[in-house]
């Protein structure tokens, strides 16, 4: 993974555990209309990573730095001169997660891509969104009292890939990408939502008005909106 760039910064994360599949060629897709427009884009195929499950350690004193004591703490990485932003880094766990919480927070815009499984986000997402409730933290308070740290206002554009079969649905996914959207400081500004019936790998290659729509997001989530076809409306 490469270090978080000062430039605008496109994040695809991909949930999806198959490489060449819909969801990592839609990904592409978004990413390639970003780049188009001179945005720095960067790829994460969540799948390779070594991210523990949330342990839910709690409040931290307010103050209290990613590093300050906590049993789950088992090592550190150096982040160099791009180390952990305001609202990242807070979490005891040392995994790859230290890496990503730094490119969520350095990125522009997130590229959120994840299959449909029992209505929701992949395994793989899930994991990520999880290790994410640190970027908001609960703190204890000077009188001793909790209260989540105030939330980072939605700066950010996010995108939504999403690949379901016909039958499946899409409501109960959105609802967990939105709340994590807002926890980090994000907006739903785009989706791609494919639906098929198809069991080849990598099938969306075949479909040019879905590839189109998906390029014409990253397009809108890196500029100005441009107006929607009849095709991407249809």
């Amino acid at each position: 993974m490469a270090e978080p760039s000062r430039r605008t910064l496109a994040l695809g994360l991909v949930g999806s555990p198959i490489r060449g599949g819909n969801v990592d060629l839609l990904v592409d897709q978004v990413l390639a209309g970003a780049a188009s427009q001179g945005v720095h884009i960067e790829k994460i195929f969540l799948n390779d990573l070594t991210i523990r499950p949330c342990q839910s350690c709690g409040p931290s004193s307010h103050g209290v730095g990613p590093h300050d004591a906590g049993s789950h703490d088992v090592g550190s990485h150096d982040m160099g001169s791009h180390g952990v932003g305001s609202h990242a880094g807070h979490c005891r766990i040392d995994d790859d997660m230290r890496q990503i919480h730094a490119l969520i927070d350095a990125a522009n815009i997130l590229i959120l891509g994840t299959p449909v499984y029992f209505d929701t986000v992949s395994a793989q997402m899930k994991l990520l969104i999880d290790r994410c409730n640190c970027m908001t933290p609960l703190l204890i308070q000077p009188d001793g009292t909790c209260a989540f740290a105030e939330r980072p206002a939605c700066r950010k554009r996010a995108v939504l890939v999403a690949v379901a079969g016909s039958r499946q649905q899409f409501r109960a996914l959105r609802v967990t990408v939105k709340g994590f959207l807002k926890w980090v400081g994000a907006e739903l500004f785009e989706e791609v939502l494919y639906a098929h019936d198809s069991t080849t790998r990598g099938g969306v290659r075949d479909d040019a008005k879905t590839l189109e729509a998906a390029f014409h997001a990253g397009v809108r989530a890196a500029g100005r909106p441009e107006p929607r076809t009849k095709r991407e409306e249809g």
